[in-house]
């Protein structure tokens, strides 16, 4: 049964769990109150935040790992030799092609407010419900660096790697509003 398995080539995950800290303390503006209501912080208070956690997440996670990641997938999808595929990555990496940087993209925009489709007016819930589920779609991103694997070349990626699924607050929270 064990010579069967390693005859059968498929992509290996490896969940990076890495402390990548996405507490809201860390990116919430000072001037922000976390128990005042969305509707009452208003349509520039709302873009505030939003766009103080898109300056947060894209500066923490376009790490190497998530980089690499999104290089590894398309590696996978373009090369033919293990050797091949170590290179391109390594070439994808330092210099990163626009097919792989609109994949990074694309998983960083899950992590952000439109994302989340909130609208203001007349949102009774906290600014902290809003600030929980962006911290959760942070911490989603953290398991989209799935480090796969040159070894797993002639298997299938599926297109959907890279999907976040959306947090339990992040629904509650779109919900409510």
């Amino acid at each position: 049964m064990l010579g069967h398995m390693t005859h059968r080539l498929s992509v290996v995950y490896v969940v990076a769990l890495i402390a990548c800290k996405t507490a809201s303390d860390d990116w919430v503006p000072s001037d922000v109150d976390e128990s005042e209501t969305i509707d009452k912080l208003g349509a520039a208070g709302y873009a505030k935040v939003c766009s103080a956690f898109d300056d947060f997440v894209r500066d923490q996670y376009r790490t190497n790992l998530l980089v690499r990641a999104a290089c590894t997938a398309q590696a996978l999808q373009s090369t033919e030799t293990t050797a091949e595929c170590a290179d391109y990555i390594d070439e994808c990496v330092n210099d990163i092609p626009t097919v792989v940087e609109t994949q990074l993209e694309m998983i960083l925009d899950q992590a952000s407010c439109p994302a989340v489709g909130v609208m203001t007016s007349g949102c009774s819930s906290p600014v902290s419900a809003l600030t929980t589920c962006l911290d959760d779609l942070g911490a989603q991103v953290d398991n989209v660096k799935l480090q796969l694997t040159c070894a797993a070349l002639g298997s299938t990626v599926p297109a959907d790697w890279w999907r976040i699924s959306p947090p339990a607050s992040c629904t509650a929270l779109a919900s409510g509003c």
